[in-house]
């Protein structure tokens, strides 16, 4: 289960060095990585703290799934923080039933494409995975 961890783990700290570079450099094609919202297909771009911020969020994600390899913290409360967050992610996966998620109604752009075939994959895989490593072991 330590190879399982050190896999979510790197995969958060991929995705926590994304946004990163994003706060950093910006995003440079919008449509790719954020909803298209109303019929004009106008893109709400977060700014460069919000990016951040979610790189932070990322990253103490990460932090929690090393502690089950390394044992850096000792709380039995991190084993609830961990289930959470695979539930968030799943939640994520389903989506919000208009922009993102599996069941969106918005489908005409190129975000809504990747959406559908990466980035919900991902997170029902992370979900998946987490829940798997927190309710067997």
């Amino acid at each position: 289960m330590d190879v399982l961890a050190i896999f979510i783990s790197i995969t958060f700290i991929f995705l926590a060095g994304l946004h990163f570079y994003w706060a950093i450099f910006g995003i440079k094609n919008p449509e790719n990585v954020v909803p298209t919202i109303g019929v004009e297909k106008k893109v709400k771009t977060p700014g460069k703290l919000a990016a951040a911020f979610v790189g932070l969020v990322l990253l103490g994600f990460a932090l929690v799934f090393l502690n089950r390899v390394i044992l850096y913290f000792d709380f039995p409360w991190l084993r609830y923080v961990s289930i959470g967050i695979g539930v968030i992610f799943i939640i994520r996966a389903l989506g919000d039933f208009k922009y993102v998620g599996f069941f969106k109604t918005s489908k005409n752009s190129k975000f809504s494409a990747l959406d559908t075939r990466y980035y919900s994959p991902l997170c029902l895989l992370m979900g998946t995975l987490i829940l798997i490593l927190e309710l067997i072991s």
